[in-house]
């Protein structure tokens, strides 16, 4: 089987050009390339004003708590200030939580927001759908990924999908199962592709590169050449839309049957200390493994910090003594570190390789987390106030942008949205907006984005 998005297709028995239209339904996993010739006659893209960069998203299912985490408030009452001690980062007068001593030290790298808000529910879908695609919106013409629009405009570099989502695709989280991470308008063949494995296990594979046993390369190699004789019959009567589904089967076959594009996914071939250095943990390894995905040409990397947040440890910390009974013990014992270890290792190679110039590492989330503790010692969801952060790109690191009131309640100063930080990630990436466009609804062409970045972070 090859597993493209979240459809499994026969290698052997049966499969046509069908067969791929209609995983592509499902999630094709970003496998084809835009025509970008057709995109420039229409002035849909501007590769002259346009110089693209790439992009790590570390997105913290579940959502820490503002205030026990970067936005501390270690002068409010009891209730409200929580039980961690802040630390003086590297931007003076400035401190985060206790529990982040490597952010502590990199903060000169990094643009904090403290002022993010949003108001239109308290589910985590809402939030995730907020950042994931600068919209919260249910219905037809939903927004598409940040990765499918990057991968729909401007295309893969090589064999790779141009959007992946590491270690798979956020399930359930309690409310409406849209979380954003879908190609939606952009069309299915710019789904991010998911890797549905945790690279973590000792006896970690890539699934959707592995033929099902006993398939052979000259197997493989017989099956593509009757796809190309179909493709020479169908072309006959089909239109231009051949190009893109040309594209898919082109892609699909490379990530099968390229050692290189394989090896892309191959953790072993990295140090033990540099392994170790990341964390052997899944967020760990997933920043490693992003790392070396961006090395090798996908433009737009999402490592999701978690996929649920019931009956794990994750940062949805309600206290509940049930399903989500998630503590300050957490955060300190795992959460906390485990994010400290893999989001500093992962700017440290960036910027060893040369390429953190060349790459935006956002850390996002869905919102903050009640500022009064409730009755169990835990927080809830609270969107009038959090705290995410970016660096890397033409992001200018070392400062806090906003702030919220003395219990951490709301913005006091700079109330920034949703779609001013990916604004931001895309100007980041050395997009410009005004210049840029991409196919929307009814292929007419859009802005990227409705919203301006974040202006103090360039």
């Amino acid at each position: 089987m090859l597993h493209i998005g979240n459809e499994q297709v026969p290698l052997c028995g049966g499969i046509n050009r069908r067969s791929f239209v209609q995983a592509g339904a499902a999630g094709i996993g970003a496998l084809t390339l835009p025509s970008l010739m057709s995109m420039e006659a229409a002035g849909a893209v501007d590769y002259d004003k346009a110089k693209i960069k790439n992009c790590i998203t570390l997105f913290l299912v579940g959502s820490p708590g503002h205030i026990d985490t970067f936005d501390m408030k270690p002068d409010a009452p009891d209730d409200i200030r929580g039980k961690f001690r802040p630390i003086q980062t590297a931007i003076p007068g400035e401190h985060i939580c206790e529990h982040f001593p490597l952010l502590a030290r990199k903060m000169d790298k990094v643009a904090m927001i403290r002022s993010l808000h949003h108001k239109t529910g308290t589910a985590h879908s809402n939030g995730s759908r907020w950042m994931m695609t600068g919209k919260d919106q249910i219905g037809p013409n939903q927004q598409p990924h940040v990765g499918s629009v990057v991968a729909r405009v401007f295309g893969p570099k090589g064999n790779l999908p141009s959007s992946i989502i590491l270690p798979g695709k956020i399930g359930n989280t309690g409310g409406p199962s849209i979380n954003g991470q879908e190609a939606r308008y952009v069309g299915s063949a710019y789904e991010p592709f998911f890797l549905g494995a945790d690279p973590a296990r000792s006896d970690f594979k890539v699934a959707d590169l592995v033929p099902q046993e006993g398939q052979t390369d000259f197997r493989i190699s017989a099956r593509q050449d009757l796809l190309k004789q179909i493709d020479q019959l169908q072309r006959r009567a089909e239109t231009s839309s051949t190009v893109q589904r040309d594209s898919a089967y082109a892609r699909a076959f490379n990530l099968l049957t390229s050692p290189e594009a394989k090896s892309s996914f191959e953790l072993t071939k990295e140090p033990d200390k540099l392994r170790d250095r990341y964390g052997r943990n899944t967020l760990g390894q997933s920043c490693l493994m992003a790392r070396r995905l961006i090395e090798r040409g996908s433009r737009y990397v999402t490592v999701n910090h978690f996929d649920t947040v019931f009956n794990i440890c994750c940062w949805d910390m309600h206290a509940n003594g049930s399903s989500l009974d998630n503590t300050y013990l957490d955060y300190e014992r795992l959460l906390c570190p485990q994010l400290d270890q893999a989001f500093t290792a992962l700017i440290e190679d960036l910027e060893d390789r040369g390429m953190l110039e060349d790459t935006v590492v956002a850390v996002l989330s869905e919102f903050g987390r009640t500022p009064k503790l409730n009755a169990k010692g835990g927080r809830d969801h609270y969107p009038p106030a959090w705290t995410n952060f970016l660096c890397g790109g033409n992001i200018q690191g070392g400062q806090i942008v906003g702030s919220t009131d003395k219990q951490g309640i709301g913005p006091h100063d700079r109330p920034i949205t949703p779609p001013e930080v990916i604004a931001s990630i895309y100007r980041g990436m050395g997009i410009d907006l005004e210049t840029t466009m991409m196919p929307g609804p009814g292929s007419r062409p859009i802005r990227l984005i409705d919203a301006e970045p974040i202006a103090e972070l360039f």
